[in-house]
């Protein structure tokens, strides 16, 4: 019987990919450099996220949060405190006379508080009550920092007044003549020197006119010791070698010019003269020390 002949069987080929289908070696670096940026992004968002809550945390209003019933709610500080959010340091700049206990204790807050959840305001207003503060301003610095920076009222001079029945008081003054409560005068004299000692009911309010007007004529003020307020109406200086400068009601400065014109040419304000009185307009007078009456010896002599 003859043979049949039979081809032989040969497994399927596959079909060939075409060009089209195959990824380009671009397409493979993208997809690489993807998938290594990922990890990233997500490190990226996270911090931009968290920047986000500070600033949103640092936007919130420095009053109190008032629930719908009325009352003051304390679940901001309470929330901040749970996350951590406690007062761990309290700086306080620019207290040169204010004791730091008593700024302390009007801010109201201690380290251990919650940073949130308390007023600002309402620590600022107690701040600026006391007596040698002129503005206050409070900061967060987060996560536990707070900034209290103060800016005390300068003082502008030593005013002598009398205290309880005939005892005799001295206070410090700002430039708009109010008293600086709880600043010791003497204090503020060992560190200022140069503050002026004055005298009479209305000194401290026209205090500031007195001083812009010495302060135009530096030969006088230099030697001016202390000032008293008359009637009212104008002012006596007292130097500092003890004579007393009367000083008109109506111009003073023009007054004031003329000595400082003849202490320049003449030294008039050293030299041992009991008074100088400008009082009359266009004229002075100066009245020297009365003369020392004769012993009897001298008088036989």
């Amino acid at each position: 019987m003859p043979r049949v002949a039979t081809a032989p069987v040969r497994g399927k080929t596959k079909k060939a990919a075409s060009p089209q289908d195959r990824l380009k070696a671009r397409t493979l670096f993208f997809r690489r450099v993807k998938r290594s940026l990922r990890p990233g992004l997500w490190l990226l968002g996270g911090v931009l996220v968290i920047g986000a809550g500070v600033r949103a945390l640092q936007a919130v209003p420095i009053g109190p949060v008032v629930t719908p019933a009325g009352g003051i709610s304390h679940a901001i500080g309470g929330l901040a405190a749970a996350a951590g959010f406690r007062v761990t340091k309290i700086e306080i700049l620019g207290a040169d006379t204010t004791p730091l206990p008593v700024i302390q204790a009007a801010l109201g807050i201690a380290q251990g508080d919650p940073i949130l959840g308390f007023s600002l305001r309402d620590s600022v207003a107690r701040i600026e009550m006391l007596g040698p503060v002129q503005s206050a301003t409070i900061q967060r610095a987060w996560p536990g920092t707070l900034i209290v920076s103060i800016t005390e009222r300068a003082p502008y001079a030593i005013w002598q007044t009398a205290g309880g029945g005939t005892k005799t008081k001295f206070v410090v003054i700002d430039k708009s003549g109010n008293v600086i409560a709880s600043q010791a005068a003497a204090a503020a004299r060992r560190r200022n020197p140069a503050l002026l000692l004055l005298a009479g009911q209305d000194a401290p309010q026209n205090a500031a006119a007195l001083m812009a007007n010495l302060a135009a004529n530096g030969p006088v003020m230099a030697r001016v010791a202390a000032a008293e307020r008359i009637d009212g109406l104008r002012w006596n200086l007292i130097l500092k070698n003890q004579t007393v400068v009367k000083l008109p009601a109506d111009d003073p400065q023009t007054a004031l010019a003329t000595l400082a014109s003849l202490q320049t040419s003449m030294a008039l304000l050293d030299r041992p003269v009991q008074s100088i009185d400008l009082r009359l307009p266009g004229k002075m007078i100066v009245h020297p020390y009365p003369t020392p009456a004769p012993t009897p010896q001298e008088s036989r002599g």
